[in-house]
């Protein structure tokens, strides 16, 4: 949902149960229990053999995100934990999302993984959608995680190569067009979604996006945790490239593609026009993250 429509100065504006006001925060924001490393500061030795799954939302997106995946989960495996991270500048208000840089976007998930590491949590899963993806990667290949506990990186439609070239002309517009909106409607974008798209959170998600290609490109070995990613072969949001990038210089990376023209299918409950098609890839999709959570045994 990234939205980006350059081409006009649009004004910021926002009611007061939008993402963006000052009145709304992201609905998992107050809640403790949402980082598994503050619901569980003191683990027994049995819950540090759960499998933990780290979840990553996108860019001007929220943990609401993941609502959909997590109940499906839980129906399929109730024993696997959950860290539902937001990321810094998102979920709050609109000077949060503006003033954030994508340094301030993932340092709650190296921040996350770093005390489960140190309390002793033995299978950690990270799974990132979009420029969370793009975060996650960014994080692996620059040595920002320690990875002896990581058992799994998944990655949904990761925003490595935009579908939107416009995103590359930010750096030129932005002392022209301060502000531009996502053009989202309902309820449940705007006020899980940030509709203003401040042109400086623009610039930010261009700097990931390059930096994470250049580390991609410049990747001389990977020796990290397996990785799979989901790709919609028609994904209006980030082209499919930016996984045969990751695939072709990860070692080992497997990329799972199935036929739609959704961005991020886990986000069952924000489509419009969800039809049995897509159902059907939400399933193979949690079945397949079920099978690489709770392997089976042997």
């Amino acid at each position: 949902m990234i939205g980006l429509r350059l081409t006009l100065h649009q004004s910021v504006a926002y009611d007061d149960d939008w993402l963006d006001s000052p009145l709304t925060r992201d609905i998992h924001f107050d809640d403790p229990d949402r980082l598994v490393s503050s619901r569980f500061p003191s683990p027994t030795d049995a819950q540090k053999q759960q499998p933990v799954m780290v979840l990553v939302h996108g860019f001007s997106a929220s943990t609401f995100e993941f609502d959909a995946f997590k109940k499906a989960m839980s129906e399929k495996a109730p024993s696997i934990l959950y860290s539902s991270v937001l990321m810094g500048g998102h979920g709050r208000d609109y000077q949060a999302f503006k003033a954030a840089s994508y340094s301030d976007w993932v340092a709650p998930i190296r921040d996350e993984v770093e005390k489960l590491t140190a309390m002793g949590y033995e299978r950690i899963i990270l799974f990132g959608v979009s420029t969370g993806a793009t975060g996650l990667l960014h994080l692996i290949l620059d040595d920002q995680l320690a990875l002896g506990s990581i058992a799994h990186v998944l990655l949904m439609d990761a925003y490595v190569t935009p579908k939107d070239a416009s995103l590359f002309f930010v750096p030129l517009i932005q002392y022209v067009v301060k502000n531009t909106r996502s053009g989202a409607t309902r309820s449940i974008e705007t006020r899980h979604w940030h509709v203003n798209r401040p042109t400086s959170a623009l610039v930010e998600l261009l700097r990931l996006v390059q930096f994470v290609q250049r580390q991609l490109k410049n990747l001389s070995g990977y020796d990290g945790p397996p990785m799979t990613l989901f790709t919609a072969k028609h994904d209006p949001t980030a082209d499919t490239r930016g996984s045969d990038l990751v695939s072709s210089n990860v070692e080992g990376a497997r990329v799972v593609r199935y036929d739609s023209d959704r961005h991020v299918i886990i986000e069952s409950q924000a489509k419009l026009d969800w039809t049995d098609r897509d159902q059907g890839h939400f399933d193979a999709v949690i079945n397949h993250v079920f099978m690489t959570v709770v392997p089976p045994k042997k």
